[in-house]
């Protein structure tokens, strides 16, 4: 059985910065330390622990941040161990961040995630109904962690409004029907091509309510196999997403069949 609590006690919060480390393949220079952590809690944030059986699989960190004329809790980092991810563990704690944020009247959380990688994608977008009209080009620099290494550092920043009700429907368990029942092929801004490359619509122009664009199905594999192919799709993706932004889009679901997989970014909406 997985429990989730707060964390306060130093010994626990270097235990956090250990898990960091196998969770992103990273050196301990580069987790975030557990004296940083304490300064998080003193100053009004969250840092929350998943257990099994008395033992840390997973956790998240949160801070204060104002969000226009309000405040929010930003999400710097959540993770799970490798070998407990794919169990609900990460819905575990973000619902868990989600309950302390209301009770402590944050209306609001915020984090970034890479706009390529499909879990990432798939979890934030359509699991846990966030948004996002704000794309973010090589927000922390190089990295050199096992998942980030040789590529930029595009983020996508998601607004998950804790009380909206697609939100509250996904925290009590009802799956959210898709924000649009079909993705017609020339609506997609990027795609890929016959010869299995991304390619622009051109011109990159939007006429619809609904636009999508792709992503590869596994980074990590893409990586491995062509990393000026990864690069590739990087660019374009950036490319699709801030012309879309900037004409009054907002990533408001994530979608996939045997095939691709996509973004679902919809003109105007409520948000």
């Amino acid at each position: 059985m997985i429990t989730y609590r707060e964390i306060h006690d130093p010994e626990e919060l270097k235990q956090v910065a250990t898990l960091e480390t196998l969770v992103w393949n990273m050196g301990a220079e580069d987790a975030v330390p557990h004296n940083m952590m304490m300064a998080v809690i003193h100053s009004g944030g969250l840092v929350n622990g998943a257990y099994e059986d008395g033992a840390l699989v997973g956790f998240g960190l949160c801070q204060p941040m104002r969000h226009g004329s309000q405040w929010g809790l930003w999400s710097h980092m959540a993770g799970v161990l490798p070998r407990m991810q794919g169990k609900g563990i990460g819905f575990g704690i973000k619902q868990h961040q989600r309950r302390w944020a209301l009770e402590h009247d944050f209306p609001l959380i915020c984090w970034t995630f890479d706009p390529l990688q499909r879990g990432n994608a798939n979890f934030n977008l359509r699991i846990l109904k966030g948004s996002t009209n704000t794309h973010h080009t090589n927000l922390y620099g190089a990295m050199t962690d096992g998942i980030n290494a040789g590529m930029e550092s595009d983020r996508l920043e998601i607004a998950w409004w804790l009380s909206a009700p697609e939100v509250v429907a996904a925290a009590d368990g009802q799956s959210p029907p898709p924000a649009v029942s079909s993705a017609p092929r020339e609506d997609f801004l990027l795609f890929t091509d016959d010869e299995g490359m991304p390619r622009l619509r051109e011109p990159l122009t939007v006429k619809s309510r609904y636009h999508f664009a792709e992503i590869p199905k596994n980074l990590g594999a893409l990586k491995q196999k062509s990393i000026d192919q990864a690069k590739d799709w990087q660019f374009k993706l950036r490319t699709a997403l801030q012309y879309a932004f900037a004409q009054g889009y907002r990533a408001v679901d994530f979608a996939e069949d045997d095939r691709a997989c996509w973004y679902v970014l919809e003109r105007n909406p409520r948000q």
